[in-house]
């Protein structure tokens, strides 16, 4: 009966949406340029322009609540990050265990998306952990079975303190 009411092949896998990478404000002189950011040697995609940092930094942030773009770095000189900016989004991946599928799921805090259901509680950490990577989210909160948090792994800008004073390197 429920083949007739569902028909086949009805409920299934969607695919996984394209990440996209952190953006970055970077003053250039006369204005201040947003634009992604790109760690292997390519040239960046310029999003937009602004007459000066703050304005642009307001943008960011409207920017950041309505796209897919993880977070955004604001630069102080060429070597230094004074900020960074998260989407809300981005800021909280978990995995949880769901009595109803008896299985581990991996998903953003904040969102509907479930990137995966797995057996296994190890099996769905190291996925997760390669989706924090990939997605740029803040934080990877890992759960007992109970429900109770056992872990957070921080994002790689936050565990090398890129905000910090003093802290320096080349984009």
């Amino acid at each position: 009966m429920d083949a007739e009411i569902l028909g086949t092949g009805a409920i299934g896998a969607i695919s996984v949406p394209d990440s996209k990478p952190p953006i970055e404000i970077v003053a250039d002189g006369r204005e201040s340029v947003v634009r992604e950011f790109v760690t292997d040697g390519s040239k960046p995609q310029v999003l937009s322009r602004y007459e000066n940092r703050r304005l642009a930094e307001r943008a960011v942030r409207k920017q950041l609540s309505n796209s897919r773009y993880p977070c955004a770095l604001v630069w102080e000189t060429t070597q230094s990050v004074g900020g960074l900016l998260w989407n809300d989004q981005f800021k909280r991946l978990q995995v949880t265990y769901s009595q109803l599928l008896a299985a581990w799921t991996v998903a953003s805090a904040t969102d509907e998306f479930m990137f995966c259901a797995l057996e296994g509680n190890q099996q769905a950490t190291r996925f997760a952990k390669s989706i924090q990577r990939d997605y740029e989210f803040k934080h990877l909160e890992i759960q007992t079975k109970a429900g109770a948090v056992d872990r957070i792994i921080d994002h790689r800008f936050l565990r090398q303190s890129i905000t910090d004073s003093g802290v320096q390197f080349t984009r």
